[in-house]
């Protein structure tokens, strides 16, 4: 069985909706505040990705993207532009992990993933 969540609202759908298009597969999991990403570009995650995240982070992480957006993308809105740096940022991330690395945490000091031990 193919596992779906239903759509979130708010950034959390929205960043959904995004690694969704770009031929992955994620699904949230608010009890442990955590987007499990089990499809990348097309090709499975074995083990799938664990992206610490929530309403409130991604509040707090975007507008760290904003200026870096805009240079990048000037004729879009800010948060647009956010979600395409922070989706840039994913893509670099997932596709140079290691093997071993499942749990990413989004780093308000680099603005970048980061990749963590598991939590305990």
């Amino acid at each position: 069985m193919v596992e779906r969540a239903s759509p979130e609202p708010g950034l959390l759908g929205e960043l959904v909706r995004r690694l969704d298009l770009a031929g992955g597969r994620s699904a949230y999991h608010p009890e442990e505040s955590v987007l499990v990403i089990s499809r990348w570009r097309d090709e499975p995650l074995d083990p799938p990705v664990r992206l610490a995240v929530d309403e409130d982070v991604l509040e707090r992480h975007l507008p760290l993207l904003y200026e870096d957006a805009a240079t990048l993308w000037p004729d879009i809105g800010r948060e647009a532009g956010a979600f395409n740096l922070l989706s840039v940022h994913l893509d670099e991330t997932v596709r140079t992990r290691k093997p071993g690395h499942k749990h990413l945490v989004l780093d308000p000091g680099t603005r970048l993933p980061e990749w963590v031990a598991p939590p305990s």
